[in-house]
C-alpha cells in the first residue's frame, strides 16, 4: 500500500509546458537538497575568507578598523562566494535530478541552455537582492523576541558563549531566508529570457518537448 504524500513531496503549482515525461515539478524536498548543497559551501567558504581577512586586518590596520570590517565582511563574503557556488549548483547533478536553464521560459521548443557567466550572474542577482530584503524583514520581525531570549540567556552564559549563540541565531535565520528564496523565487521561475527548471539527470535537449508518438493500429 502506497504511503500518503508528505510535505516534502507536495508539488508546487505547475507553470511549465515542458514535456511531463522529462520535466520535474519542484517540491520542498528538491528545494532542501539544492539549498543545502548551496548553503553549506557558501557559509564555510565565507567564514574561511572572513577569518583570513580578519587576521590580515589585525596585522596591518588599527584595532578599531579591523573590528569595523569584521562586522560586515562576513555578509559581503557570503554573497560574493554565493556567485561561485551558484555556478556550481547550475552544473551539479544531484542524485535523481539536475538544475537546468530552459529557453523560451520552458515553453514549446525549449532548449537546455548553457549556464554562461551572464546567465549565472542573473540567477545570482535574483537570489541576492531578495535574500538581502527578506533578511532585513525577518530580522525586524524576529529581532525583538530573539533579542529578548538572547539577552535573558546572557545572564547564564559567558561572553564567548553569547557570541556563539548570536552567531548560531544569525546562521539559522540566514539559512531560513536562503531556503525560502531558492524554493519560492528561483526554482521553476522565469529569470530574464530563461527558466530555472529541474530535469532528470538523463534528459537531453532533444527530448524536452517530444511527446510519445501515437501508435498506428492496423485496420481489420
Amino acid at each position: 500500500m502506497a504511503s500518503p504524500p508528505t510535505m516534502f513531496d507536495a508539488p508546487r503549482p505547475a507553470n511549465s509546458s515542458a514535456d511531463p515525461g522529462n520535466y520535474i515539478q519542484p517540491n520542498l524536498g528538491h528545494g532542501l537538497r539544492i539549498f543545502w548543497a548551496f548553503y553549506w559551501r557558501s557559509l564555510l567558504s565565507s567564514m574561511l575568507l572572513s577569518f583570513l581577512v580578519s587576521m590580515g586586518t589585525r596585522k596591518f590596520f588599527p584595532a578599531r578598523t579591523s573590528i569595523l570590517l569584521a562586522q560586515f565582511d562576513g555578509a559581503i563574503f557570503y554573497y560574493l562566494v554565493a556567485f561561485v557556488v551558484m555556478a556550481y549548483i547550475l552544473r551539479k547533478n544531484f542524485r535523481h535530478f539536475r538544475v537546468c536553464l530552459l529557453s523560451n521560459h520552458g515553453g514549446e521548443g525549449a532548449e537546455i541552455l548553457t549556464p554562461t557567466l551572464a546567465r549565472t550572474l542573473r540567477v545570482w542577482w535574483a537570489f541576492c537582492w531578495r535574500a538581502v530584503i527578506y533578511r532585513l524583514v525577518a530580522g525586524f520581525v524576529v529581532g525583538f523576541p530573539v533579542g529578548w531570549i538572547v539577552g535573558f540567556l546572557t545572564h547564564f552564559l559567558s561572553p564567548q558563549q553569547t557570541v556563539g549563540l548570536n552567531f548560531l541565531v544569525a546562521v539559522i535565520l540566514d539559512g531560513a531566508v536562503g531556503m525560502f528564496v531558492i524554493y519560492s523565487n528561483i526554482l521553476d521561475e522565469d529569470i530574464s529570457d530563461f527558466r530555472v527548471a529541474l530535469l532528470p539527470r538523463s534528459a537531453s535537449a532533444s527530448s524536452l518537448n517530444t511527446a510519445a508518438a501515437p501508435v498506428n493500429l492496423p485496420n481489420y
